[in-house]
């Protein structure tokens, strides 16, 4: 059998930045070892920094942006897959014409 998750409802720290967390409680308790979602950039949306002490790994689905990574600026465009270390602050510009999502995953790394 095939399982699908819900995602919960929209949350928003930016004008045009919606983020959308992935349910995966329907699995069992500490089943599932990560938390991820999606989130989607409407043109010109620009996401909060974000500095934590998870690892996390993005998947572009749609669009593009510019990507600050640990003070550095990269292009990011549709079917990259990125990877954040722990403690380096990212944030992400939609400077294109339509919207941009993004599927992340985070997990807490295991000693």
């Amino acid at each position: 059998m095939l399982n699908r998750f819900p995602f919960g409802p929209p949350s928003s720290s930016r004008p045009g930045v919606e983020l959308r967390e992935a349910d995966f409680t329907a699995f069992g308790a500490d089943r599932v070892p990560f938390e991820g979602g999606r989130f989607t950039l409407e043109p010109g949306a620009v996401s909060k920094p974000d500095t934590h002490q998870v690892s996390e790994c993005w998947m572009i689905a749609q669009g593009s942006g510019l990507l600050t990574y640990d003070g550095a600026d990269y292009p990011v465009t549709t079917g990259e897959y990125l990877f954040f270390e722990p403690q380096k602050t990212h944030f992400i510009h939609n400077d294109g014409s339509t919207p941009l999502v993004i599927h992340t995953v985070w997990w807490l790394e295991q000693e």
